[in-house]
């Protein structure tokens, strides 16, 4: 025991110090259901080190309790209220179908079922798993290490998910740590306490070190640029070494976006002018709402009661999104105009051969790629993408939490199964399971951070039952589907308008070229060609710049994909549209199921909408231009 405290305990410490660098901002937590043995060994140790604990459990607290009476050693019952009372969140697992409490009582393979119905729960929810265990694969039991760490390696099969989604979505996915541990029982595979290669320490062995990887870059950079064909050098890898590899370079991409986002959302929140405009986010969140009736909450202070957490996390993520979208739009600009300045200036040299212009041609050029490395350098793109992401994925989940989506409704009939002590079955993750099936690394990260919310949803005292109120109900119909509906019309024709201006003119500037080509074609051919200077005006020299502003103009228009966003803003727009059409007024009784329906299908779809564009953006990496 001593052995594998010290080895847990180097874990963390391995995990503080090589993902999150020490920084302070984000906390390690750690799941266990502290059954007996290594499940509370992780907990005691990860307490002291200074991490914090979520206790998932597979069955309501009192049941549980008798899987440790009389247990493997005095007292343990006791630890385990302890080790529960400084956990910050304690969901019980919900009974899986067709199970009860009264069938865990008799049945043990049902019982068994809520074990692996609990593995499985802290495998989706963890960036990675920590198995003590021998290694034995060989004993498969239903809820067993065995068979958790198989899930999280390969996924769950449809036999057991029982969901297509689920099992194509894979959110359990992911790296595990390995502690190797002897068991006492005959036979088993570990002789000592040891821990598999994890970490950068699986990169470094699968992609080589800081040399190999720079060659390797080297390697491709220059494929890129000749047109060679470059061998994959992840095809020698086994299909378990790959998943392995790839499990662990996403890890460090998704602490790395964690990191990255709670280091500049505690700069925001500790400057006055961030947290105006956090305040300002909030406030355009439910702008357009209805005055409150005498006695009434604004819709702003409704939220804060009703979903604290998500509310405050949107207005971060959204002016985040809105500072990075700010520079990301410079960042394009710049490098057009920089672009054009340059062609320009060379244009002119090859003209008029003064030395000053191919000195402004050379320091405009160094601008271009000074503009380009900070950009990539300071990730400004990707930053806009991801905090934009998270931003509207959470507009979603605030005004879901208003009408009492991912809560379990008190005003429609109960599910039958199980008691009152379980959460419902769609109380734990509907959030997160109706994001679009995670992509590596961006939208992951999305889905990661929505699951996350939702299981500390549970500590900060979140009613489980809520009707769908009418004035919650006002606030949402008025402020989302009336606010988008209007949202998506004004911005749709805005880019539409913008895209159609920019390809005019540079229809404009090429059907110019060709009217202005004509006479000089005409002067060349009589041995005029001086003649082509009017006005003081070389038309030689205006033809030849005239296309490359034509050409900066379309390639603005295509970078910025201002016509592919239009679409979908006017698909979006007819869907808003027609659902604020769609819901009434006021709500009856009856039709409350129905209209908390719309809701979801909603957000579904503007959740399915905003992925779509990440990815038009993705396509688009920020880049110097020919």
């Amino acid at each position: 025991m001593p052995a594998l405290e010290a080895e847990v305990a180097r874990i963390i410490a391995g995990l503080r110090h090589d993902y999150l660098e020490d920084d302070g901002e984000t906390p390690i937590i750690v799941l266990s259901a502290l059954a007996e043995g290594a499940d509370r060994l992780v907990a005691r140790v990860a307490l002291a080190q200074g991490a914090r604990l979520i206790a998932p459990l597979p069955l309501p607290r009192e049941e549980y309790r008798r899987d440790f009476e009389p247990g493997l050693k005095p007292g343990n019952a006791a630890e385990f209220d302890e080790l529960l009372a400084r956990a910050i969140a304690a969901p019980v697992i919900p009974f899986g179908h067709g199970n009860s409490l009264e069938a865990v009582r008799t049945n043990p393979h049902k019982r068994a079922e809520q074990y692996r119905a609990v593995g499985l729960f802290i495998a989706r929810h963890s960036n990675a798993l920590m198995a003590i265990w021998d290694g034995d694969q060989a004993n498969m039991a239903v809820g067993g290490t065995a068979e958790v760490v198989k899930f999280t390696r390969e996924g769950i099969p449809l036999a057991v998910s029982r969901s297509a989604r689920a099992s194509l979505d894979g959110s359990e996915i992911g790296p595990v740590i390995h502690v190797v541990a002897p068991r006492s029982k005959e036979g088993s595979a570990a002789g000592a306490v040891r821990v598999e290669r994890w970490g950068r320490a699986v990169i470094d062995h699968y992609r080589g070190g800081a040399f190999k990887r720079w060659s390797d870059f080297i390697t491709r950079f220059a494929g890129r640029l000749f047109g060679i064909e470059r061998r994959d050098g992840r095809a020698k890898l086994s299909d378990a070494q790959r998943r392995e590899l790839e499990a662990w370079e996403t890890f460090g991409v998704l602490v790395g976006l964690t990191r990255q986002f709670n280091r500049e959302a505690a700069a925001l929140a500790s400057d006055l002018a961030g947290r105006a405009q956090m305040a300002q986010s909030l406030d355009y969140l439910f702008d357009g709402a209805e005055a409150p009736a005498p006695g009434q909450a604004e819709p702003k202070q409704v939220a804060l009661a009703l979903a604290p957490r998500w509310s405050r996390l949107y207005s971060i993520s959204d002016t985040l999104a809105n500072a990075c979208h700010t520079q990301f739009r410079r960042d394009w600009f710049l490098l057009f105009l920089l672009t054009f300045l340059a062609f320009f200036c060379f244009a002119m040299f090859a003209y008029q051969a003064i030395e000053l212009l191919l000195i402004a041609y050379s320091t405009l050029y160094v601008l271009i790629f000074f503009v380009f490395l900070r950009a990539r350098w300071g990730r400004h793109q990707e930053r806009f993408l991801d905090y934009r992401a998270l931003a509207e994925a959470l507009r979603v989940a605030v005004y879901w939490r208003l009408v009492g989506i991912g809560l379990r409704p008190s005003d429609v009939k109960a599910d039958a199964a199980g008691d009152g002590a379980n959460v419902d079955a769609h109380t734990v993750g509907v959030l997160a399971n109706a994001y679009p099936i995670k992509q590596p690394s961006e939208l992951a990260w999305v889905k990661l951070c929505l699951q996350t919310l939702e299981l500390l949803d549970r500590a900060e005292g979140v009613a489980d039952e809520r009707a769908l109120d009418p004035v919650c109900h006002g606030i949402v119909r008025r402020c989302w589907v009336h606010g988008q509906y209007m949202f998506f019309r004004r911005r749709g024709f805005h880019h539409n308008g913008v895209a159609e201006a920019l390809e005019t003119w540079a229809i404009i500037l090429l059907m110019s070229t060709a009217f202005l080509l004509a006479p000089v074609v005409v002067f060349v051919a009589t041995g005029e060609v001086g003649d082509t200077v009017f006005f003081g005006v070389d038309l030689l020299m205006v033809i030849g710049l005239l296309p490359g502003l034509a050409a900066a103009l379309t390639a603005y228009s295509e970078r910025l994909a201002l016509k592919a966003q239009a679409r979908q803003y006017d698909r979006m727009r007819i869907l808003f549209e027609r659902a604020d059409r769609l819901l009434p007024e006021k709500i009856e009784p009856a039709t409350a199921p129905l209209v908390r329906a719309v809701y979801r299908e909603l957000g579904i779809e503007a959740m399915r909408e905003n992925a779509e564009w990440v990815a038009v953006y993705r396509q688009r990496p920020i880049q110097p231009l020919p």
